[in-house]
């Protein structure tokens, strides 16, 4: 655990909105619930603000995590939180480290007035949602899919606002707001059409990203993919996930890259003429910002489906075809790729918000506090 260094608060501004109030971000898991919730305490860090990011022990070494903790206005905190347990032989062992996840959240809010809570999903959320609840802190909950999580449908009446990523079905209350998913600042300050001359291509370029962790169906795709005659007018670039890596880079092409985990993923989509993915939000929403066609294979085992639901949502806004056979066949997905790069889905006309969802969200607390 990280501690940070007191300021003095300055008065508040446009620009400095958080005004030195301290916010509590919970996030862990995967990248979909993370990478959210680093670009909202990055907003609210560059108005002024504090942060305490409470995630997973084995997420300390994410990357973005570890860029947030270079920030001296920030405390990390890892805990090791349980997942809810069915089981009544392992509900004694939950509340053992459900209190002790607990604890460390209050010993390092105990220095900072902290002014409200985010829960961003996943069961990683649930010591910092209890202490909102607990010291009457005002609480804020991220939806990222398009099928709400078990947060969101526990404690949604007890929020104050309730942030969504996609907009819902039917007339909500107020209080539910929809802002679209927080990407992140690399997209922010990137520029999508950079005006830098680029050199002729001789191939398409594809990304394959798997999400945070890498994904075994899209490497298998990619081998299968990258025997095909057809595969010869293409260039791919695959974002493999630490596990996935090893056993895919030494099947790579030459003139193809396989990496464990790409660090520029703005750049990486920039280059990309199509894009192979999961249906995360966190993904969807940046294919959204790129604008390139997409081939999307939605995960078949993401809480009550919720990748499918996620899929079809987008489709509103991005040029892409779902595929979804289960259990996956990777030599039929290896046809449709293949149909999907001859006759891509056509790009579709949208109209892009001035301000960031992390940025919406930052004001949108500061202005309840």
């Amino acid at each position: 655990m990280k501690k940070v260094t007191n300021t003095h608060q300055r008065p508040p501004t446009a620009e400095n909105f958080a005004n030195g109030k301290t916010l509590l971000i919970a996030a862990g898991g995967t990248g979909g619930h993370i990478t959210p919730g680093i670009s909202i305490a990055e907003a609210w860090l560059r108005a002024g603000g504090k942060i305490i990011f409470a995630t997973l022990q084995r997420n300390f070494d994410y990357p973005d995590i570890v860029r947030l903790a270079r920030n001296s206005e920030t405390t990390i905190v890892a805990y090791d939180a349980p997942r809810l347990e069915k089981n009544p032989l392992k509900w004694f062992a939950f509340v053992k480290r459900f209190r002790a996840a607990l604890r460390l959240i209050k010993e390092a809010s105990a220095t900072e007035n902290v002014a409200a809570v985010v829960g961003m999903g996943g069961y990683s959320s649930f010591p910092a949602v209890a202490y909102a609840l607990l010291k009457s802190k005002p609480l804020y909950l991220c939806e990222q899919n398009a099928r709400w999580g078990i947060v969101t449908r526990l404690f949604r009446f007890r929020a104050q606002a309730v942030f969504l990523a996609f907009a819902p079905h039917r007339p909500l209350k107020d209080k539910y707001v929809t802002a679209g998913n927080p990407i992140r600042a690399m997209f922010t300050h990137a520029r999508k059409n950079s005006q830098t001359k680029i050199a002729k291509k001789s191939h398409h370029n594809i990304l394959f990203i798997g999400g945070s962790q890498g994904a075994t169906d899209l490497n298998n795709l990619y081998r299968e993919f990258s025997a095909r005659p057809e595969a010869k007018r293409y260039r791919a670039t695959v974002a493999a996930g630490k596990n996935g890596y090893a056993a895919l880079k030494p099947h790579a092409r030459k003139g193809d890259v396989v990496l464990p985990f790409i660090e520029d993923m703005s750049a990486a989509y920039r280059a990309a003429d199509f894009i192979v993915a999961r249906a995360g939000s966190g993904t969807l929403f940046e294919i959204a910002w790129a604008q390139k066609p997409a081939f999307l294979i939605p995960y078949p085992h993401a809480a009550a489906d919720h990748q499918r639901a996620n899929a079809d949502a987008i489709r509103r806004t991005i040029a892409a075809t779902i595929y979804d056979e289960r259990p996956f066949p990777v030599t039929r997905a290896a046809d449709a790729l293949i149909e999907f790069l001859a006759t891509p889905p056509l790009p579709l006309k949208t109209t892009e918000s001035s301000t960031a969802a992390e940025t919406k969200i930052a004001r949108y607390i500061a202005q309840g506090l």
